[in-house]
């Protein structure tokens, strides 16, 4: 039989004194301005890496993208990352019941984290733990 969860959000109103919701709000301004040049830096920094794999492969050297090369200190290599990955179906096809799924199956805690939502962001308090 397969398990059961539920969620639970409870909303909690505290008051903050004017003063430690002013340095907040500039600390969460600041959070924002950061953020934002961050995703323009890596806009531009994977514009120039599209750029100079291209650079080398047009001119003929796709080879050196493969087998991986060094230029002036940068190293450039192509990975081809690999995942290995239990199969339910193919497990099932070979006996394995969904008890003995349950049994198995170890649950972790990942690391506590805190994440700010900017203003307009959706707020999906589970988006970490899919």
């Amino acid at each position: 039989m397969g398990r059961l969860s539920t969620t639970i959000t409870t909303t909690v109103n505290v008051l903050v004194s004017a003063s430690l919701k002013t340095r907040v709000v500039a600390e969460l301004e600041s959070y924002r301005k950061h953020q934002k040049a961050m995703k323009a830096a890596e806009a531009k920094m994977e514009t120039a890496h599209a750029k100079a794999i291209s650079f080398l492969v047009d001119g003929g050297a796709d080879s050196l993208v493969e087998n991986g090369t060094e230029i002036e200190g940068f190293r450039v290599k192509r990975i081809r990352g690999k995942q290995k990955r239990l199969d339910k179906k193919i497990l099932t096809r070979l006996g394995v019941n969904q008890e003995m799924f349950e049994e198995a199956t170890v649950e972790t805690d990942k690391k506590p984290y805190v994440r700010i939502w900017l203003p307009g962001e959706t707020a999906d308090y589970n988006e970490r733990e899919k």
